[in-house]
């Protein structure tokens, strides 16, 4: 084993960016410490000089495994090793320690070089992937040129598919067939010019079941500024969305029928005025009164009498085009919406159709019912302009027809007759 002569390594030593301590084998005081080791204790050399090893370290655990495997190998290479600060801060730091001579007896020539950075970047790091892999949104991450590179464990639950099904893979595989190019134009261009995006997709899972997620995608930008990653974030709504659909269907449609009700039939009016005064069309309104339905609950029953309120509503949706509304005001009471119409000869062959149909015989439930229909029209912007009072004149033209024999339809103040006779 040589001895060390420091005066020729002093200089080299203490300018060295390594810490570098020598301490006595026999009581393990320091008798030699460079000024880069003095800086990560944060002792002054003279007060630092004296003093032991073993006093350093972190605590008793970490000072008794170095010990152990010196005096077991005869040497230390690159340990991890944590050492505690002056003011009591711990730091990590990478541990050589080898065996010489110094001033005729033996010691322990320790390299320390501070780590501390390193491993606070790395338990980032492994904190950050446990995150990830815990997370309960499913996580993508790809290359600038949108190449899956990594998922977690919640890509794979709400998906379906393993890291060895789409690692390798653009993520142009889980596409439901929802979207048009439009769609995924508009996101990528949000992305290229702002770095992000976020909304409702559509994608289908291994097993072909269409789910909805709400997916953010963030671009991830390296030192130079360049794009290196893509990181896309999803959760599976499908639950929340049916959910929603539940409650909005509950509020805005009848049960019974299916039918827009009161609420989404107003809604509606409302959209169909503010379109015919921006476009300048005409759209007609027709309330629709069941005659004879009263006698058909008090005869058959209300089972019954849904079900032909279930039928009615059929034949009225036959009878007009899917751009139309048919909505169900209360008990045997509707109301429909005509949109962009030419004239009243239009509305009224339309509301004839009605009367004829809805006078035909219903087979319910083994019971053969009859029932006739009067139906009061207005129109927009002929006779109001504004979704109230269009309302209440077909509501009153309505009333007119009953008044005059039922089983027909009428407009509202038609200059040569209110009623059209009908042979039905």
């Amino acid at each position: 084993m040589n001895e060390l002569d420091l005066s020729g390594l002093a200089g080299v030593l203490e300018d060295s960016p390594i810490g570098v301590s020598i301490s006595r084998r026999r009581d393990g005081v320091i008798v030699f410490a460079n000024h880069t080791f003095t800086e990560l204790i944060g002792v002054p050399r003279q007060q630092l000089l004296g003093t032991t090893a073993r006093s350093h370290y972190v605590d008793n655990q970490q000072r008794s495994a170095v010990i152990k495997h010196l005096v077991r190998n005869g040497s230390v290479d690159h340990a991890e090793v944590q050492f505690r600060r002056s003011d009591g801060t711990p730091f990590w730091s990478l541990l050589t320690i080898r065996e010489s001579v110094y001033a005729g007896e033996p010691v322990n020539l320790a390299w320390v070089y501070d780590i501390t950075e390193r491993k606070t970047a790395e338990e980032r790091l492994q904190l950050a992937a446990k995150v990830v892999e815990t997370a309960n949104e499913g996580i993508m991450i790809t290359s600038a040129d949108a190449t899956i590179e990594a998922i977690n464990t919640a890509f794979t639950r709400i998906t379906g598919f393993g890291p060895d099904e789409v690692i390798g893979r653009r993520p142009g595989f889980l596409k439901s067939g929802r979207h048009d190019a439009d769609f995924y134009r508009d996101m990528w261009r949000s992305i290229t010019e702002t770095g992000q995006w976020q909304g409702e997709v559509w994608n289908r899972r291994k097993s072909g079941e269409v789910f909805i997620e709400w997916l953010s995608i963030a671009s991830v930008r390296d030192a130079t500024g360049h794009v290196s990653h893509m990181l896309g974030v999803f959760s599976d709504i499908t639950a929340r969305k049916e959910d929603e659909e539940q409650v909005w269907r509950q509020a805005n449609f009848d049960v019974l029928t299916g039918l827009p009700n009161r609420s989404l039939f107003l809604d509606r009016l409302s959209q169909a005025v503010k379109a015919a005064r921006r476009d300048r069309t005409r759209f007609a309104l027709l309330f629709i009164d069941l005659d004879g339905f009263k006698a058909v609950n008090d005869s058959f029953g209300h089972a019954v009498g849904d079900l032909l309120l279930q039928e009615a509503a059929a034949r009225l949706l036959l009878a007009v085009r899917t751009s139309d509304t048919v909505a169900r005001l209360s008990g045997d009471e509707f109301i429909v919406i005509l949109h962009d119409i030419e004239g009243r000869d239009e509305v009224g062959t339309v509301a004839s159709k009605m009367v004829t149909r809805l006078a035909e015989s219903f087979e319910l439930d083994g019971h053969l019912v009859s029932v006739k229909a009067s139906i009061g029209i207005a129109i927009f912007p002929d006779d109001a302009d504004d979704a109230a009072e269009l309302v209440r004149l077909a509501d009153r033209a309505m009333y007119v027809v009953k008044g005059t024999g039922k089983n027909n339809f009428g407009f509202h103040q038609l200059p040569e007759r209110l009623v059209y006779p009908l042979d039905v």
